[in-house]
C-alpha cells in the first residue's frame, strides 16, 4: 500500500435494504440470516373483480407456524374489511421441516360495497419478520352499475425507507379496472402532530404530474424518484396521487418520512501530543451530533493512520453505533491521523481529523562505578593494572522501552563494549587518559549518554582542561550528528483497545 493509500478511508455504508419479492402478486419480506422467509400466496389475480359472493382460497409455506396472520381491504378511506386469519389456519406437512398452512376468505360484494381496493394478507414469522401479499382488488356487486370505480394506488415501503437524504424512492402499485392508465402525481407537505392525517376530496392544484418506471417482472408494480434536497430536515407526508382520465376519479395513499439532508457534525476531543508508553491516548466522539435527529442511529467510524509508514497495517478502523470513543495505544511514537467519519441513517457522511502526536522520552543514563554514582562530565582515577565494575544498568526509560534498552561503551568515541555492566581494565592501547563513554539506546534509535574523564592514577600528568572540553564538545557534536542522521523505523502503528 502506498502512502497515498494509507492516507485515505473509504467510509461508504448501506444503511438499509429493500427487498421485493414477486410471485402472483407483489409481496414483500425482510428475509432472516437464519431461515428461508415464509411463502405467502393467495388464488386471485392482480386486478381482479369480485361481483358475487366468492371464496378466495390461500397458503403460507414455511418451518414454523406464523405469530400471526391477517388479511384486509384497503381503500384510500381506510380498511374495509378485516380477517384474524390465524385461529383458521389448516396445518399439513409438505416436506420434512417444510409446512403449509392453508385458509378461507369469504367475500361478500354487497357487504363490503363496490370498492377500488388493495388486498393485502401480512404474516407475522416467529423471528419478527413480516411477509405482505398485496393485490390490487375491485369489488363490484350488481347494485353498483353506476359507481365509477377509481384506480387503486397503494404505496410499498419498508421501515428502513422511512429515512430519506436528497432523494425519496417509493415503490407503489396502482391499477385501474378497465385497463386504463391512470395519470399519477404527488405532493410533499411538512408533517403535522397526526402524519398524513389530511383527507383530500380533490387532487390539489399544487400535486406535480409524472411518469414512473415500471416493474417488468408485477404488473400494476412502479416505481419513482422524488427529488427532496431541497427540503429542511424532519418529517413529511408523501401523497400519491392516481387519477381515472375517463371517469375523473381518484385514488390517494399517504406515507410519512423522515428527510435528513444535513451530515452529521463531528467532534472529536483528545490529545493532540502525549508521551510514548504503555499507556492510551482516547478519542471522544460523544459531542457529535445531528443537529434534527439527535445522536440516535449514528454510526461511528473511526481511523487510525501513520502517514510515514509504508506497512499494508498502516491504517487500522473500528466502527458501529456503540464506538463513541477510541482508546490508541501509545506503544510506537511517531505521527498519527485520528480521523472519525459519522454516518446517520440517511446515509450522509460528516467527518472530522485530529493529529496526534506520540513523542518518544530518551533513556535517562545512570552510571556507577564501583557503586559510586557519577555525572556527566566527572572524571574518575584508575590505575593501570586495577580494575573496576562500570554500571549502566540503572537507566531508565517509560516502560515500553525499559526492557530492549542497548548500552554502548566508547573508549574515545570508539565503540568498544556493549551491555549492562561489566569489569573495566585499563585499554591496553591507551597512554594517557581517555574520555569514557556510556550510551544507553533505545528501541526507537533515541539515546542518551554520559562522558567521564578516567585518569591514571600512577601519574600526575594530565590533560590540559581547554583539551578536556575541546574532547568533550567534539564527542557531543558527533552524537549530535549521529543522533539526527538515525532512521526511526515505524513498522506498526499503534493497536488500540
Amino acid at each position: 500500500m502506498d502512502r497515498e493509500n494509507s492516507r485515505s478511508l473509504l467510509a461508504q455504508l448501506i444503511t438499509s435494504i429493500f427487498l421485493v419479492s414477486l410471485m402472483q402478486s407483489t409481496s414483500l419480506a425482510e428475509d432472516s440470516e437464519d431461515s428461508y422467509p415464509a411463502i405467502v400466496s393467495l388464488d386471485i389475480h392482480n386486478g381482479e373483480v369480485i361481483s358475487e359472493f366468492s371464496i378466495i382460497y390461500g397458503n403460507i409455506q414455511n418451518e414454523v407456524a406464523p405469530i400471526s396472520a391477517t388479511w384486509e381491504l384497503i381503500d384510500a378511506s381506510g380498511t374495509r374489511f378485516f380477517v384474524d386469519l390465524l385461529d383458521d389456519l389448516t396445518f399439513s406437512e409438505i416436506n420434512e421441516g417444510w409446512n403449509e398452512w392453508t385458509f378461507e376468505i369469504e367475500i361478500q360484494p354487497t357487504s363490503i360495497g363496490p370498492c377500488s381496493c388493495i388486498s393485502r394478507v401480512s404474516v407475522q414469522e416467529d423471528n419478527g419478520n413480516t411477509i405482505s401479499l398485496i393485490t390490487s382488488v375491485f369489488i363490484y356487486p350488481g347494485t353498483a352499475s353506476d359507481y365509477q370505480f377509481p384506480p387503486t394506488v397503494h404505496i410499498v415501503i419498508d421501515s428502513e425507507s422511512y429515512w430519506s437524504s436528497q432523494n425519496q424512492i417509493l415503490e407503489f402499485i396502482s391499477m385501474d379496472m378497465d385497463g386504463v392508465e391512470p395519470e399519477l402525481s404527488y405532493i410533499i407537505s411538512q408533517s403535522t402532530n397526526v402524519k398524513c392525517s389530511n383527507e383530500y376530496f380533490e387532487i390539489p392544484t399544487n400535486s406535480e404530474n409524472f411518469i414512473p418506471s415500471t416493474n417488468s417482472q408485477s404488473e400494476g408494480l412502479f416505481s419513482f424518484e422524488i427529488p427532496i434536497e431541497n427540503l429542511s430536515d424532519g418529517w413529511y407526508d408523501v401523497n400519491i396521487f392516481a387519477k381515472n382520465l375517463d371517469n375523473q376519479q381518484f385514488s390517494y395513499d399517504c406515507k410519512s418520512i423522515m428527510v435528513d439532508n444535513t451530515p452529521p457534525v463531528v467532534i472529536i476531543e483528545g490529545p493532540s501530543i502525549i508521551s510514548e508508553g504503555l499507556g492510551f491516548a482516547v478519542f471522544d466522539g460523544s459531542a457529535s451530533y445531528d443537529d434534527t435527529w439527535g445522536i440516535q442511529g449514528l454510526t461511528y467510524i473511526w481511523s487510525v493512520v501513520n502517514p510515514d509508514a509504508f506497512s499494508e497495517n498502516a491504517t487500522v478502523v473500528v466502527a458501529g453505533s456503540e464506538e463513541r470513543t477510541l482508546s490508541v495505544k501509545t506503544l510506537e511514537a511517531g505521527n498519527y491521523e485520528i480521523k472519525l467519519t459519522i454516518s446517520d441513517k440517511a446515509g450522509n457522511l460528516g467527518s472530522a481529523m485530529k493529529s496526534l502526536e506520540i513523542q518518544n522520552i530518551p533513556p535517562l543514563v545512570r552510571l556507577t562505578i564501583d557503586g559510586e554514582y557519577i555525572e556527566n562530565n566527572g572524571q574518575f582515577t584508575l590505575s593501570r593494572d586495577g580494575s573496576c565494575i562500570i554500571d549502566a544498568s540503572g537507566s531508565t526509560d517509560t516502560q515500553n522501552d525499559a526492557d530492549n534498552l542497548r548500552y554502548v561503551w566508547r573508549v574515545n568515541n570508539i565503540p568498544t563494549y556493549e551491555g549492562e555492566t561489566r569489569e573495566f581494565s585499563w585499554p591496553d592501547e591507551m597512554n594517557d587518559d581517555f574520555i569514557l563513554t556510556i550510551e544507553v539506546i533505545d528501541d526507537d534509535s533515541e539515546s542518551s549518554q554520559i562522558s567521564i574523564l578516567v585518569k591514571d592514577e600512577s601519574t600526575n600528568s594530565v590533560i590540559p582542561p581547554s583539551i578536556i572540553v575541546l574532547i568533550l564538545s567534539a564527542i557531543f557534536f558527533s552524537y549530535s550528528v549521529v543522533n539526527m542522521r538515525k532512521q526511526t523505523n515505524q513498522s506498526d502503528i499503534p493497536k488500540w483497545s
